[in-house]
């Protein structure tokens, strides 16, 4: 209507005594109210539906803002880092090896903020998870204290922990992000401090047999905060005060991802402090209870450490790394040249392409027993490469692991989709690198090795030579993995003797008892440190233990007797090569 008004109208005929209309009745409704509140709601619906595309892709451009943001500074900073690495790695004096140091700190400080901003990305996207796993609270404990406690040496501090005697054993939850939360208050409260102590308290305020809601507390003698200046915590990008970045440095994330985390495991956070006096800072935290002891989980990651160890670091992994033929697919000449030098320095023959094209003409031309890909590279990029590869039935079981800069979960999962099988991150750590390759060479790689002079002969005949004479025990393994650093590889020697003593007298009680499956369960155990020490011959003597088959009484016995004696004589004569080789006694 040219008025603007909208009427609904009902009509209904009246009919006369005969049947016939003899009028009508016309109900007029003014619904002119009613249809402009539903034209506003049409319209603030499509506004919402708007808004709602607009922001979702804004997060989008967010995420690839922050992974494109993520590859562009671990670029170069991949470059300070690993430079610095190869250089601290030659003849230096000492005002040169202290200059390349505090590049590689300030380097990684750096990438320390680059993880915080991506954390904060990922919390803010609902992709960070929370684990669930059983732990100890006293090795979260430990690796807190590994961290800080230099840091609190070195400016004359003392740290103090008092924990709950009445806390459980064994909690669930997620060790990692709960020391992650330690780590900053703690870290905060030593730079923030010139002198005192700092405290680390534990407290259990609620819980039964199934769960328990647990208070941490870290307490410091330092320059405290003002209540406006505590107004101001716990949000992204925003310190107390704006001098403190410019004497104390930082972002002022760190408290961010805590008080999200600490959400993220049912708590809260908060803080309580005096200006002059000190600070204490604390959060919450809701943990399941576990019913495995102390000794169960010690045991089973001691067994999931060894076998790890043992995998990355055997003489045989050594030797498949000293004659791998390694393709390097990336387009930054100082990248190329720092994985180039890091994988030549344990004896990988490495040659190298710019491009996804360049590689897979490459490997028409010549075997590789690995490729390592970057991603981001021009005319083709390392997933349409690496797709092409498994697309070739030739290469199709040809080991490819991406290495690249760009570190979030969207990628992993992109690099997973196109074939490839690993994953190493820039920065290069050189011995995580070093060690995923060789978790992926393929045995090929072994068959062509050339002799090693090193490696046991106890690992090519057993049967003969329990122990491998001489070779008892391989010191060139403890040697890769502790850098060469004679002091720890002697400490670590005596100390898998140790253990190893122990669980062969343990084996003598259980075979005298008769407990063929506690015999098995121990073969298992001593198996895993004996790869770890490099000694091999003990280590197959174990893992025949471990798969003895069940038999007869007296058949099973009389072989699981046999195995212990070559045990014991594998024992002495790794004992003797130990005393021979260090200077401690045993």
């Amino acid at each position: 209507m040219a008025s603007g008004v909208r009427l609904n109208i009902i009509g209904r005929p009246i009919f006369a005594a005969d049947g016939t209309v003899s009028g009508f009745v016309t109900i007029y409704h003014d619904v002119t109210a009613e249809k402009r509140h539903e034209e506003e709601l049409e319209a603030k619906n499509n506004e919402l539906l708007q808004a709602k595309q607009l922001a979702e892709a804004a997060s989008l451009a967010k995420g690839q803002f922050l992974s494109n943001m993520s590859h562009e500074i671990r670029t170069p900073l991949n470059c300070v880092i690993g430079m610095a690495y190869l250089a601290l790695k030659t003849e230096l004096d000492p005002r040169q090896r202290d200059y390349l140091e505090k590049i590689r700190f300030a380097g990684e400080h750096v990438l320390g903020i680059i993880d915080d901003i991506l954390d904060i990305s990922k919390i803010e996207a609902g992709k960070l998870e929370i684990q669930h796993i059983d732990f100890s609270l006293d090795h979260v404990m430990q690796t807190l204290t590994t961290v800080v406690a230099p840091k609190a040496a070195s400016r004359k501090l003392e740290l103090v922990f008092d924990l709950d005697p009445a806390l459980p054993p064994t909690l669930v939850g997620d060790p990692l992000r709960l020391g992650q939360v330690l780590i900053n208050y703690t870290n905060n409260a030593i730079k923030f401090s010139e002198q005192g102590r700092i405290e680390i308290r534990v407290r259990q305020q609620a819980g039964d047999g199934h769960g328990c809601l647990l208070r941490f507390e870290v307490s410091d003698q330092g320059i405290g905060l003002s209540q406006a200046e505590m107004a101001k915590l716990f949000v992204s990008f925003q310190q107390a005060d704006t001098s403190t970045t410019r004497e104390y440095g930082g972002t002022g994330l760190g408290l961010a991802i805590c008080k999200e985390l600490a959400q993220l495991m049912g708590g809260d956070v908060g803080v309580d402090s005096q200006q002059g006096v000190g600070s204490t800072f604390w959060f919450t935290a809701r943990l399941g209870v576990s019913d495995k002891t102390v000794s169960m989980l010690i045991n089973q990651l001691s067994d999931a450490a060894a076998e790890l160890l043992a995998s990355a670091h055997t003489s045989a992994a050594t030797v498949a790394l000293k004659v791998a033929r390694i393709l390097l697919v990336e387009d930054n000449v100082f990248n190329q040249q720092i994985a180039r030098e890091m994988l030549e320095e344990v004896g990988a023959a490495v040659c190298i392409a710019s491009n996804g094209v360049e590689a897979l003409e490459l490997l028409r031309q010549t075997q590789f027993d690995c490729v390592l890909m970057d991603l981001q590279m021009p005319q083709m990029d390392g997933l349409e490469a690496t797709r092409r590869i498994r697309a070739d039935p030739q290469l199709a079981r040809l080991p490819v692991l991406a290495m690249t800069a760009t570190a979030t979960i969207d990628t992993r999962a992109r690099c997973i989709e196109a074939g490839m099988n690993g994953f190493i991150s820039k920065p290069i750590q050189p011995g995580l690198m070093r060690q995923t390759i060789a978790n992926w060479l393929p045995q090929g790689a072994l068959l062509t090795a050339p002799p090693e002079p090193r490696l046991p002969a106890a690992v090519v005949e057993v049967e003969s030579a329990p122990c491998g004479g001489a070779a008892a025990i391989d010191f060139s393994v403890l040697a890769t993995l502790f850098d060469d650093d004679l002091p720890k590889v002697r400490k670590f020697a005596v100390k898998f003797l140790h253990s190893a003593q122990a669980g062969v007298r343990d084996m003598e009680e259980a075979l005298a008892r008769g407990e063929m499956q506690t015999l098995r369960d121990l073969g298992h155990r001593v198996k895993s440190s004996a790869r770890s020490a490099g000694a091999f011959g003990m280590a197959e003597l174990c893992w025949k233990l471990e798969q003895l088959a069940p038999g007869d009484a007296g058949s099973e016995a009389a072989c699981a007797q046999r195995l212990v004696a070559q045990l014991r004589e594998s024992l002495e004569q790794v004992a003797a090569q130990i005393m021979r080789n260090t200077d401690d006694a045993v």
